[in-house]
Order: structure tokens, then sequence, then C-alpha cells
């Protein structure tokens, strides 16, 4: 199988940064395209028996700002001689980057790591995990080397 497409999803943090770089390395050795996706959910604030979705003004300014973090993401990675092309998606990464990555179609997920442990991670849970469990395309989980 040649990789031609490596699909990385980005919360942009400092994890998911090295995992992209590392994409791109790979990419670049390969000759292989790079996909950088964030999907972001709109925030529930529940209250006992009642949930409320912010309203559409918050909701436009999330989305406004999760593309301008994603343009400037594909920017910087775009400066390292592969071709890169920015995704960006409302829902819950869980479901969509699986979704998303097959429908490119991409041969690799890519991801970083929290490398969050016990309490934190069960009550946060994984996105990187429930990918590799999953998803159909093979997946890479990067971690940082300060982890």
């Amino acid at each position: 199988m040649r990789l031609e497409r490596i699909f990385v999803g980005t919360d942009f943090s400092d994890q998911a940064r090295v995992a992209a770089d590392w994409a791109v390395a790979l990419a670049a050795a390969l000759g292989a395209r790079v996909v950088v996706a964030h999907v972001f959910d709109l925030p529930i604030i529940g209250f006992l028996d009642t949930a409320f979705i912010v309203d559409s003004n918050t909701a436009a300014r999330l989305s406004t700002e999760a593309r301008a973090a994603l343009d400037r993401e594909v920017a910087r990675l775009q400066g390292k001689g592969v071709e890169v092309e920015g995704l960006l998606r409302q829902g819950d990464a869980r479901d969509l980057i699986p979704q998303l990555a097959q429908s490119e179609p991409a041969q690799l997920i890519v991801v970083g790591s929290h490398g969050r442990r016990g309490l934190s991670r069960a009550l946060l849970g994984s996105v990187a995990e429930s990918l590799v469990r999953s998803s159909s395309v093979p997946v890479t989980v990067v971690r940082s080397p300060a982890h």
C-alpha cells in the first residue's frame, strides 16, 4: 500500500503540533499530501434536566476562531515543502475524524496524545484511543518527547 494522503487530526495543542510535524516529515519522505482537520463541538451547558446549546452568535464566533486557527496551522505546515490542505467540521471528533479520513480517502490518520492517565483520562476520554479502536483507516498516535 502506498501512502498518498495522510490525515492529521488537530486540536492545536502542543501535542497535536508535534504529531502534525511528524506527519509532514513522513509525507515529505514519501511524496504524500497532508490533510489537517480540526473538528470542534459546540459546548452544551447542562442544568439538572435541561441542556442549553450556545446561541448562534457564539457558534459563529467559535467557527470563525476555529477556521482562523486552522488556517494558521496549515500555513505553518505548508512552509515545510509538502502539499497541505485544511478541513474544518463541527461535531464529535471521535466520530467525524474516521469518517472524514475514509472519505478523503487517506491511508493513515495521525493524531497527538496528551498522555493523560487515570481519572483525568476516564473523565475526559481519549480521542486518540477512540480512533485507534474504531477507525478502519490505520492510526498512528504521536506523543511529544516531554511525555
